[in-house]
């Protein structure tokens, strides 16, 4: 390689820059292989952390999930609490009006059930909990503490029979009429209660997450360290709590007992009053397999790297060797250009910008252009780099005083001969011309002006051939090219001939996707007439002027906004609305 560079450099000598390049290039390369050599040196410990990191996120993932998931059966308890109907339901068994409820709404619970104010559970949604009903819970937790602070209340762990559950439960209140909540007003008509089976949390959460042959879990209440589910193959957490590293230790790797190096992640979670948290723990030993497929893939991606970065090496140096022959071919092609005193050069300061930022490789077309909207996308793309040519029916100087541009070219669509400007109307030529230009440039904006005025110079078929000819010469250089035409002096099959071909930025697409109302219509004229005599639209003066709302004011314009039609300025905390050229062409 350095034998290549060395012949490389006596062929370059008399191009600094091109040597520099290579000699640049020669040490990134050398950086990227020793940095690389170096990583798969630690590659061990670099699949370890990759590890310990994506099983973390697992663990923090689960743990906000079973959070989650208690939560919103909380929160649709109390909705459900808001409505008289759930405390009149008089159903003595596990079907009626409540299952209908359950059915019916998005909850994410077992069971729904209904305890009257003494404390029996007189309703439930599920026969699976059939044997519900009856009890007296007037001494649980999950009965006396809602009815005596009016707010839900969650309480876990409650033992039936070999399972184990999650109660969540709010105070119901006598009502005649939705109401908003807690609603402790009239007289406790008992709670509306819902049943979380803790292995169904599992199956839906830990399961899904948890690689059972090689890892274990532990979900355990930090307030009492008392163990509430837990691997099958795991003890519990009050006779591991010592082998373990202290709780804000957690997500690290360290020796477990008979488990060896294990990595061990924990994430907190809150249910109601008490804190729990669930730990993934995962042996080193178990794990191997994957340390050393991932070694594999760490050496296949370091020999891939330094493959591309060398093949790249190698194109650049052939790249260059060419450099001569290529720059030859564009000295040849900027003979026309150079003969007509037009030069590529992009403008230096930033000038007013249009709304729409338009996308390279593409023709586009703008119709009915009283406003000079081409003129606006055109600066809008020298302002972002793009040299630029002008082909106009205005006096260039004019276009160049108006916009301050001092690097831009431009050729006058006239036959008359102008000393000092190009001019010229022959279609073949203007494409010679446009063709050059955009072979010579890196990226490149051309502006055709008044089509409507070169098909009154030229035939229809020789211009749209051209127009073909345009569509192909964006495709393959990274080129804006924008042509604005008359359409009440343009054939109309002419101009669906030449639609074909360009993306009609304000015609037909424009108002197929944007449906407004009367009054939204109303509003974008009263803020155009406003803005055309350079006057200021508040957000209060909608509201004035159309004696609406503040709210719907809001709403109008987040909705205008949002189709493109206005922008907002602020300044300060005064905020003020101005119409785009989209929301002008609509209200014509």
């Amino acid at each position: 390689m350095l034998a290549v560079i060395a012949g490389m450099s006596i062929r370059l000598v008399n191009n600094r820059k091109v040597l520099a390049l290579l000699l640049l290039s020669a040490i990134i390369i050398s950086a990227v292989i020793f940095t690389s050599f170096r990583s798969f040196l630690n590659i061990e410990k670099t699949a370890i952390d990759q590890l310990r990191d994506n099983q973390l996120t697992k663990t923090e993932y689960a743990a906000s999930r079973i959070e989650n998931h208690v939560l919103e059966v909380r929160n649709g308890l109390v909705t459900l609490s808001k409505f008289p109907i759930m405390s009149s339901l008089d159903v003595n068994q596990c079907n009626g009006n409540i299952k209908d409820i359950h059915e019916k709404i998005e909850l994410e619970t077992d069971v729904l059930l209904r305890v009257d104010s003494e404390g029996n559970i007189v309703e439930c949604s599920s026969p699976k909990f059939s044997d519900y009903l009856g009890m007296n819970v007037r001494n649980k937790d999950y009965f006396r503490i809602p009815k005596e602070i009016h707010e839900p209340f969650i309480y876990s762990m409650v033992r039936h029979g070999e399972s184990k559950q999650i109660m969540v439960s709010v105070p119901l209140f006598e009502t005649a009429g939705y109401t908003p909540y807690p609603n402790f007003i009239g007289k406790f008509n008992g709670v509306l209660l819902s049943v979380i089976e803790l292995n169904n949390l599992y199956h839906l959460y830990i399961h899904p997450l948890l690689d059972t042959d090689n890892s274990y879990f532990l979900l355990i209440n930090l307030d009492t360290d008392e163990t509430i589910l837990r691997s099958d193959s795991m003890r519990d957490y009050s006779e591991i709590k010592a082998s373990l590293p202290s709780a804000d230790s957690f997500n690290t790797i360290t020796s477990f007992g008979s488990f060896g190096d294990t990595i061990i992640t924990s994430s907190n979670l809150v249910l109601g009053s008490e804190k729990w948290m669930l730990i993934f723990l995962t042996p080193l030993k178990n794990v191997n397999t994957e340390i050393l497929s991932v070694q594999k893939r760490h050496l296949l991606s370091l020999g891939s790297v330094i493959l591309i970065v060398i093949t790249a090496f190698l194109f650049l140096v052939f790249f260059y060797r060419s450099k001569e022959e290529v720059q030859l071919k564009l000295d040849k092609a900027n003979v026309t250009l150079d003969k007509l005193g037009i030069k590529i050069e992009t403008e230096q300061d930033r000038y007013n910008l249009a709304d729409v930022s338009l996308d390279a490789k593409k023709v586009y077309l703008v119709k009915e252009d009283d406003e000079n909207h081409a003129h606006e996308l055109f600066i809008s793309s020298l302002n972002r780099g793009f040299a630029g040519l002008g082909i106009v029916r205005e006096n260039p100087r004019t276009i160049k005083d108006k916009y301050n541009l001092q690097k831009t070219s431009f050729i006058w669509l006239t036959d008359t001969k102008i000393e000092g400007i190009p001019c010229e109307t022959d279609i073949d030529r203007l494409f010679e011309l446009i063709s050059e230009f955009v072979k010579a440039s890196e990226k490149s904006v051309v502006l055709l002006d008044r089509l409507d005025y070169i098909l009154a110079q030229n035939s229809f078929d020789r211009v749209i051939r051209k127009v073909h000819a345009l569509k192909d010469l964006t495709s393959a250089h990274d080129c804006i090219i924008i042509l604005s035409a008359n359409p009440e002096i343009v054939n109309e099959s002419q101009l669906k001939a030449i639609e074909a071909e360009t993306v009609d930025l304000y015609g037909k697409h424009l108002e197929k996707r944007i449906e407004l109302s009367d009054r939204d219509m109303e509003i974008l004229r009263y803020i155009n007439d406003r803005n055309v005599v350079n006057k200021l639209v508040s957000f209060g003066d909608i509201t004035e002027n159309f004696k609406i709302t503040k709210p719907t004011t809001r709403a109008k314009i987040r909705y205008l906004l949002s189709m493109g039609l206005l922008t907002v300025d602020q300044k300060g905390r005064f905020k003020s609305v101005k119409i785009t050229s989209s929301g002008r062409r609509i209200i014509r």
